[in-house]
């Protein structure tokens, strides 16, 4: 974008230039200097910007450094060709000290702020030193010296008032990104990089209040087999790579508006919108083929079981996280590496199943 649009300036500036050359519309330091030297510059910026694009910053560079020498040099020229001093003063306004506005505003576009500053002084510097030098020993009833320098004055205001708000923009940005930060940290599981608990929760939250308009979705509940077993024989590092990889495989296996967290230790919690109980055991199932034929680090194999359940009108998050892990505990006890979306119907005499609770 930015491109393009130095392009299109580049364009009419040739167009300008060869106009304002061609008529000699300006004065004959403009006709005969000014203008061929902007020409001149505005070829070298279109053959970098259609040749060498990510040269563009040279372009920038360049461009400062011309506007400010040819705006300069005019001022120069004018004052020093005026013999009257009244009248030399009168020209500066409002061309020149205009031209000196616009290059504080071209310095704070083009350069970051650390060297926006002493880019935008420079100007006024060199238009100091060009302005003292036509009117210290000038003959008028007004001291013209003293009235340009407070003229500039102005100027070097306007350039530390853009610097003193360029620098509160970046603590701005730089407030909102760290806040930003914070924020991921906080709903951001370290070790996997999926959402964590404080974060699924409030996703269900959302999934909870919005059942009517948005429909069901599907919790998916789910547990790595032995995973214990995993962090006593090969150590808690080994256990970390196999964590990882699991979030890896979820996630790769599951549609674009699903969400896959990790709950806690090796558990995880999938969220499916509109997805009825089926929905949510056949994304289940399709899981738990995709992690037991998943190679993990050292050649470990591993399954996983899951529970499976839907948002209802009469859920609470508690509610429904309570019934996806009873159902997680259900394909436990059904001998794990498995789904279950359903409690078990108790035989007559047999003890409750709908709350088992085997080792995991």
């Amino acid at each position: 974008m930015r491109r393009r649009v130095y392009l299109a300036i580049a364009a009419v500036g040739l167009v300008g230039c060869a106009w304002q050359v061609a008529t000699g519309a300006g004065t004959t330091v403009e006709t005969r200097f000014a203008f061929p030297l902007l020409a001149v510059f505005l070829l070298s910026a279109v053959v970098v910007l259609v040749f060498r694009p990510a040269r563009i910053r040279y372009v920038e560079l360049g461009g400062y450094l011309t506007v400010a020498t040819v705006w300069l040099t005019t001022m120069a020229v004018q004052l020093a060709t005026i013999e009257d001093d009244d009248a030399a003063y009168a020209s500066l306004y409002p061309g020149v000290f205009a031209n000196l506005c616009l290059l504080i505003l071209l310095a704070y576009l083009w350069f970051d702020t650390r060297w926006a500053l002493p880019a935008s002084l420079v100007s006024p510097v060199a238009a100091l030193v060009i302005g003292l030098a036509r009117f210290l020993p000038a003959e008028s009833s007004r001291d013209l010296a003293a009235e340009f320098v407070g003229a500039l004055g102005y100027v070097v205001v306007l350039s530390m008032l853009a610097f003193l708000m360029a620098r509160s923009k970046e603590a701005l940005a730089v407030t909102r990104a760290e806040a930003a930060r914070l924020r991921e940290l906080a709903h951001t599981d370290v070790l996997t990089g999926l959402p964590n608990r404080r974060s699924l929760v409030d996703r269900l939250e959302l999934a909870v209040h919005g059942r009517r308009a948005d429909g069901p979705t599907g919790v998916v509940l789910f547990d790595l087999d032995r995973f214990k077993a995993v962090n006593d024989r090969y150590g808690h590092d080994v256990g970390d790579l196999v964590l990882q990889e699991v979030a890896r495989v979820t996630a790769g296996a599951l549609r674009p508006d699903a969400v896959v967290g990790r709950w806690g230790g090796e558990e995880f919690l999938v969220l499916v919108p509109r997805a009825d109980l089926a929905a949510g055991s056949a994304i289940a199932e399709r899981l738990r083929r995709d992690i037991a034929a998943h190679p993990f680090p050292g050649g470990l194999s591993m399954t996983a079981s899951f529970g499976v359940s839907v948002v209802t009108d009469a859920d609470s998050v508690e509610a429904v996280v309570l019934r996806a892990d009873r159902l997680l505990y259900v394909a436990k006890e059904a001998g794990r590496d498995a789904v279950a979306s359903r409690f078990p119907v108790p035989r007559p005499g047999a003890d409750d199943v709908s709350d088992p609770s085997p080792a995991r």
